[in-house]
């Protein structure tokens, strides 16, 4: 049975599905440590995508995988080698996130990410003993085909296994713990770089790279599968007791939300049988796709790449700080903008969250590039730098923190595995382009605008501000299934957190005994070992009065 239309702005509609629980126990250990688990998915990401940069730098790592440069005459890279280095190994980020949906399909989400731990084993092996430049690479290509594959599963991971009422702080944790892999990369590099001169200045970042798979893959065949895999597949009981695992609720809770996964499989089964990744591309699903996976690609152009650079480039020129060190304090504010995530978005909201950082950021990417032209003056360049550690914090609190959440939430159910990979595919082509573009447009002997830049930047992020005026939606609370029904009624974005539906919570109690089953049948899915909701509430009274 389909929900009912809902009824706009209407103060006598009765809550959404599980808001007469809303007020439930949702934290316990053992919700906790699969969120860690999960969220630590995305630091194989961090620690790789931060290692690259202060290596690079390191005249022993240069020796030993290039030598000299003979048109500088030193120990740094060429032109050409460092491209290769820092381009290449993306093309297997983007084959690993589009590898991941056909992946998840065949093993689950648990089993996709030990398989993606798996492989980082003698990729990150292989970087560590690299005789040469070319190993080297292929060592870094495999690697970013495991965590393409870890950073494409680990969000959807989060949204299925936990609550609705704490899915965006979930889902923000892998960001936080993603920057807190970054910081430990840098602080490492800077310590062995002042501690060694010898190989071990890169060998000792690279060590502790190899062991994370290691340790990542310890815990992970332990935690419960995927509810909505689980559903997808048949496997009805198996979801009823991962459900169990990580839901501190009563039997007749867990009932009512596994009630409404079947009910949401039924409708992707009723919409179509088979689905295709060029699904994400049809009229019917092409802005929800754009909406969903835009904003990972998106953060790439708000002046980030600026805010991670020039502050370093500035302070280091003014000679108040070694680079290492300026490089920890950006991840600091990083760090310190991921933790707030992890309450705003679901004390404030995506939306309200979001769209208010995005116009702080475009005025600070508008100063930044304004003050630009006098950069000669040392107080002015202090300025910029310190506008760009303030746009680390914003950055990251508004805007890095919905770039994965978003692709986790909107699309529906049968589409998320393919907008998620779409989401990291195209994040990742981003950030080549950027790469490759930027040194075009700041460096000295090219297009020499340094900060100026800023406000190219600026000007995109005014486009994307403009653009989440209308089309981000506010998500906080909204179960998967509510997420399609105001996507297939149409309601604007701008009015989706003033939005109920006017079905009552007590028609939904008097359904529950049959609804489950009937779902259950429609789609092929047979639980041998559920309880009926009056059994369940029997035996709740019955706990009750002893």
């Amino acid at each position: 049975m389909a929900l009912s239309s809902p009824t706009r702005d209407s103060v006598m509609a009765a809550p959404s599905i599980d808001s007469s629980h809303e007020k439930s126990q949702v934290w316990s250990v053992s919700v906790f440590v699969t969120v860690i688990t999960i969220a630590l998915s995305g630091a194989t990401y961090g620690l790789e995508n931060s290692l690259m940069s202060p290596l690079a730098a390191m005249p022993e790592f240069v020796k030993k995988y290039q030598g000299l440069n003979h048109d500088t005459r030193d120990y740094t890279f060429t032109a050409s080698h460092q491209s290769m280095i820092f381009s290449i190994p993306l093309i297997g980020t983007i084959a690993g996130a589009l590898l991941s949906p056909y992946l998840q399909d065949r093993l689950g989400r648990k089993w996709s990410l030990c398989a993606a731990y798996m492989f980082s084993i003698p990729s990150t092996q292989l970087q560590l003993w690299a005789p040469n430049l070319a190993a080297f690479i292929l060592g870094r290509v495999m690697n970013g085909l495991a965590y393409g594959c870890a950073l494409s599963i680990g969000p959807l991971y989060l949204a299925d296994v936990v609550p609705t009422s704490i899915r965006g702080g979930a889902v923000a944790s892998s960001n936080l713990l993603t920057i807190l892999a970054n910081l430990m990369a840098a602080i490492c590099c800077w310590a062995t770089d002042n501690n060694y001169s010898d190989a071990r200045k890169y060998k000792v970042p690279l060590a502790v790279q190899a062991g994370l798979p290691f340790i990542l893959l310890l815990p992970t065949p332990f935690l419960p599968e995927s509810p909505v895999w689980c559903v997808q597949k048949g496997r009805i009981g198996e979801a009823r007791m991962a459900l169990k695992r990580v839901r501190p609720v009563s039997d007749l809770e867990i009932e009512e939300e596994l009630q409404e996964i079947v009910r949401a499989e039924q409708e992707r089964r009723n919409l179509a049988k088979d689905t295709k990744f060029t699904d994400i591309l049809s009229r019917k699903h092409l802005l929800r796709t754009m909406v969903a996976g835009s904003f990972f690609s998106l953060n790439q152009i708000s002046g980030i790449i600026l805010s991670t650079t020039y502050a370093t480039v500035f302070l280091t020129q003014l000679g108040l700080g070694d680079p290492f060190v300026l490089t920890v304090y950006a991840y600091v504010c990083q760090v310190v903008g991921a933790a707030l995530a992890i309450v705003a978005l679901e004390k404030v909201g995506r939306r309200s969250l979001a769209l208010p950082g995005f116009v702080v950021l475009t005025i600070i990417d508008i100063a930044a590039g304004v003050l630009a032209f006098y950069a000669d003056d040392a107080n002015v360049a202090k300025a910029i730098s310190a506008l760009a550690m303030v746009f680390n914090f914003v950055w990251t609190l508004c805007f890095y923190s919905i770039s994965l959440l978003m692709p986790s939430e909107l699309p529906t159910q049968r589409l998320r595995n393919y907008t998620m990979s779409y989401a990291i595919g195209w994040g990742q082509a981003t950030a080549v382009v950027t790469t490759l573009a930027l040194p075009q447009i700041t460096a000295s002997d090219a297009g020499n605008l340094a900060a100026k830049a800023y406000l190219i930047f600026g000007g995109c992020m005014l486009v994307i501000t403009i653009l989440a005026f209308f089309l981000l939606p506010e998500t906080r609370g909204r179960t998967f299934f509510e997420i399609d029904q105001l996507y297939t009624h149409r309601i604007p974005a701008w009015r989706w957190s003033k939005y109920e539906f006017g079905r009552t919570s007590d028609s939904l109690a008097s359904e529950r005994g049959s609804q489950l089953e009937n779902d259950s049948h429609a789609v092929g899915l047979m639980s041998v070992d559920k309880k009926s909701a009056s059994q369940l509430a029997a035996s709740e009274s019955m706990q009750s009065s002893a």
